[in-house]
């Protein structure tokens, strides 16, 4: 909203009377009020003194008509609402008087004791009421308030004539004046006669008027002079734009991207317009402070620190291969080829080129990525060959220490039974021992080539309802020992990404091993679940029998090796265990056994 000058003027002189006088009236009243307060208390107290004095005989004498003339006496004071003269006993009938119409708001009650010759015969109380009085009182306010508004106002008018006749209308004058100077018309003199501040101020304007036609007319004459030099200009520039525009033609129409740059900077002071496609980042960001230092990836900034640096004194040409940062966060591989030369006021300044080469560079990391996994392949497959030949190694020792033991005892049996030719009574002894040897010796034959079987066997991987099977297996192993009552619980809804027939014999073994060894327990259970630790599941088959020593754990998945339990040797040939690890090491899995003596054990692994 626009504040005049007029209405300043106006909020000045209303500011400056009532201010003063609103300030004066405000603590005239209360000082006022206060001493009005001040002398109600007073006189409330003198009376009530005078009232307690006056009442001493009658309440002596227990004579009430005594003090009653002094009682009306006071009561005709219209200040006093009520009277009570109580004597010695607490009778509040000895003497009292009350006019309930004189009550207002501003009602004030004093008490006094009576006494006579130092002992209190009796109280008075007096209420008096100070309304009349400051209703008297708001009258004289109001009546200064509507004073000083009336004086307001009278000086108001007084003052806006005033102001209008010496001020006003001559700053219009003025202002019509000003407005004739800003249109440019300045052919008619601004008259003044005044010889105050507002005349020198208009003869003020009317030289600045003279000086203002003057100047313009040298103006024009110097507009004349200047469109000629304009003219001649522009068709100069003209054919500096075409001749720019032929260069940034061939410029921008490339892949190569120049750049002007200050050395110690880490920005550019020019970069061609193809540098917003590089990178997806707006031509302006280019010439932001510190924008390389942001941009360029921290593996290769040590390759521009030379260049870009405010030590920066080489004069030679320089190129390097970096990472710029794109503006969806991906790395563009670019060329640097940047010149350093030294300007007019001995500063280092840089110019060169940027080249995409993220198509390349790509190729090229592909392609040694490929060599790199080729290579990784190879030590794979080295690695791989090694171990199976260490396994083959360790399969042919067990197969010639077991051969040749069991070949021992076949040749000491065969020389006993030609010594023994002519004793038949024992000879039929001897040949149930020769024949068991050679049933051992098959077993072992057959288990070796089973072992050998699947560390050859291709994988056919399918979706497996790890559940399911397991109920199936428990199913065949109770068939075939119906007397033994073992507790089984099985987790619901395991599956696993596996060969089946590979898996069914994992968990075969597993489960004949555990059912096997928890026979003798009174109440044997066995337990088979799944977890989920770091991303991998880990199936577990956990039973409540013998246990074993984990110091024998390293035998445990070993061919033909079978752990002592109170002395003797479980059932088995040791095998079971050998080829449920070679099955799980060709899924990429591992297994392992924990337990402990007469506590159980638990079998767990894990399939990648």
């Amino acid at each position: 909203m626009r504040f005049t000058l007029r209405a300043a003027i106006i909020v000045a002189v209303l500011l400056g009377l009532l201010l003063p006088a609103s300030i004066n009236g405000y603590f005239g009243m209360r000082a006022e009020r206060r001493t009005l307060q001040d002398q109600f208390e007073r006189e409330h107290q003198r009376l009530t003194e005078l009232l307690a004095l006056g009442m001493q005989d009658p309440l002596w004498n227990l004579s009430p008509e005594s003090g009653r003339p002094l009682l009306e006496s006071l009561m005709s004071d219209p200040r006093v609402v009520r009277i009570t003269v109580v004597d010695s006993a607490g009778d509040s009938s000895f003497l009292n008087a009350d006019r309930p119409e004189r009550r207002t708001l501003n009602l004030s009650s004093r008490q006094e004791q009576v006494i006579r010759h130092g002992e209190a015969i009796g109280k008075v109380t007096l209420e008096m009421d100070i309304g009349e009085a400051m209703a008297t009182l708001e009258r004289k306010q109001r009546q200064y308030i509507l004073a000083v508004a009336v004086q307001v106002i009278i000086s108001i008018s007084l003052i806006y004539i005033l102001l209008n006749a010496r001020l006003l209308q001559p700053l219009q004058k003025l202002l019509r004046q000003s407005g004739r100077l800003a249109r440019r018309e300045l052919e008619e003199r601004f008259e003044w006669e005044r010889d105050d501040e507002l005349g020198e101020l208009g003869q003020s304007l009317e030289t600045t008027r003279v000086a203002v036609r003057q100047l313009i007319g040298d103006l024009e004459q110097n507009n004349l002079q200047l469109e000629a030099d304009l003219i001649s200009r522009m068709q100069v520039e003209e054919a500096l734009r075409a001749s720019e525009n032929r260069f940034r033609r061939l410029v921008e129409s490339s892949s190569v991207i120049p750049w002007d740059a200050r050395a110690g900077e880490w920005r550019f002071t020019y970069i061609g317009p193809q540098a917003e496609a590089l990178l997806g980042l707006p031509l302006s960001s280019w010439y932001e402070d510190n924008f390389l230092s942001q941009v360029v990836h921290p593996d290769d900034r040590h390759l521009i620190y030379p260049l870009f640096g405010s030590d920066c004194t080489s004069q030679l040409p320089q190129r390097c291969e970096l990472r710029l940062r794109r503006a969806d966060g991906s790395d563009n591989w670019v060329l640097l080829l940047a010149h350093s030369s030294i300007d007019s006021s001995q500063q280092h300044y840089l110019h060169g080129y940027l080249i995409d080469i993220h198509p390349q560079k790509c190729a090229e990391l592909e392609l040694e990525s490929y060599r790199q996994h080729l290579e990784d392949v190879v030590e794979n497959r080295s690695r791989a060959l090694t171990q199976l030949r260490d396994d083959n190694d360790t399969l042919n020792d067990v197969l010639c220490r077991d051969l040749r033991g069991q070949l021992r005892r076949l040749d000491g049996l065969s020389q006993i039974l030609h010594e023994e030719a002519g004793r038949n009574s024992n000879l039929r002894g001897y040949l149930q021992q020769l024949g068991s040897t050679i049933q051992e010796m098959a077993s072992h034959i057959d288990d070796l080539a089973a072992l050998q079987q699947f560390d050859q066997a291709e994988l056919q991987t399918d979706i497996i309802d790890v559940s399911a099977m397991t109920r199936e297996l428990l199913d065949e192993i109770t068939l075939l020992a119906p007397a033994d009552e073992v507790q089984c619980t099985i987790q619901p809804g395991m599956q696993a990404q596996a060969d089946p027939r590979l898996l069914r014999i994992v968990l075969h073994n597993l489960l004949d091993n555990a059912w096997k060894f928890s026979q003798h327990n009174a109440t044997p259970h066995l337990h088979i679940g799944c977890t989920s630790h770091q991303g991998r599941q880990i199936f577990s088959v956990s039973d409540n029998g013998c246990g074993f020593d984990m110091a024998q754990a390293p035998l445990l998945f070993r061919p033909f090796q079978r752990l002592q339990a109170n002395g003797s040797p479980h059932s088995g040939n040791g095998i079971g265990l050998a080829i449920a690890e070679r099955i799980i090491r060709r899924h990429n899995g591992r297994i392992w056994a924990k337990g402990s003596p007469g506590e159980g054990a638990t079998f767990s692994f894990t399939l990648d």
